[in-house]
Order: structure tokens, then sequence, then C-alpha cells
């Protein structure tokens, strides 16, 4: 991930959603063409990086915002709730996967579920970004102004070192599935 500043958590954040974005596109797109293992392997690049991504916000993030006088929009909690949220329809749609790459079905009904599952998935991705939303309107930018620049370097930092060393093996996990 190239950045311009990685002082501001609107920024860096901002990013890492839409890395988010396009991983689970390009997981839709295996559903799409009937390629379920390939799907799966997406889905859990997804989930290593979302997971990633939310303990970073639930451990430094919301902890610093319940600290400030002024919260902004939403309380810290809310946004804890709606990780935990995310987190039950992604296992869902894991479970679904799963259950979808084992059963042997004809070629009309392996159609007709994987339109199911794509409708399922609708749910989890209009969570996933209406939380992407609200975090861009209301607690990075809160944490941004509230805070200074050394607290937010100090975290952003060993984040970005993950992340970036996660979407780098996942990338290779990416390059390496034909799909299309």
């Amino acid at each position: 991930m190239t950045t311009s500043d990685n002082t501001k958590l609107i920024e860096v954040i901002s990013r890492c959603h839409k890395e988010l974005d396009e991983l689970f596109l390009l997981h839709q797109e295996a559903v799409l063409m009937g390629k379920i293992d390939e799907a799966i392997q997406l889905l859990n690049c997804f989930v290593e990086l979302h997971h990633l991504h939310m303990h970073f916000e639930d451990k430094e993030l919301a902890p610093k915002l319940d600290e400030l006088g002024d919260q902004g929009r939403w309380p810290a909690s809310l946004y804890i709730d709606e990780h935990a949220k995310v987190q039950e329809l992604i296992e869902k749609t894991q479970d679904n996967l799963l259950s979808l790459s084992e059963g042997k079905l004809s070629d009309k009904e392996l159609r007709r579920e994987i339109i199911a599952s794509l409708d399922r998935e609708k749910t989890l991705k209009g969570l996933c970004e209406h939380h992407q939303e609200r975090e861009e309107s209301g607690i990075l930018p809160e944490l941004d102004s509230q805070t200074d620049t050394d607290w937010r370097a100090s975290i952003i930092e060993p984040f970005l070192k993950k992340w970036n060393a996660q979407l780098e093996r996942n990338m290779e996990i990416v390059s390496g599935i034909n799909f299309l």
C-alpha cells in the first residue's frame, strides 16, 4: 500500500477499506463463475485482512475514542457491536460456501444455489459498506482531529507493517487463482 500520509487514520483506514472491498468483489466474481473452491480461498484472504482491521480498531481506536471528552456522532461501543455483526455474517458466509463446495448439485441446482449465495452475501456486503461509511464519517475523523500525530503514528506504523505483510501474502494467493 502506498501512502501519502500515514499519520491520518482516515487516509490509512480508507485505503484498507478499498483493499477489503476489492478482495470481496474478487470472491464474489469467483462465486458467480461457479468456482467455489476459489471463492473460498478469496473469502479467506478477505477474512484474514478483515480480522486484522477489526482487531486494530477494537484494540487501538475504540478505547481511544472512549477516552475523548467528545466522542462525536457515535460511541465506540457501536463500532465494536457492528464488528461482531460483521463477524457473524462472515461465519455464515463461510459455512454456506463450505456446504456449497461439498454439495453434489446438478448444473441447474448449482446455478440456483449460486444466486441464493450471492443474495445472502448482499447482507454482509451492505453491512460492511454501512460500517465503513460510519467509520469514515465518525471515529476516524474524530480521532484525527482530537489526537496528536505522534500517537497516531505510534499505532499506525505497526498496524501498516502487519497489514502490508498480510496483504502481500494474500495477493500472492490471489495471483495464483485463475478463475476468469
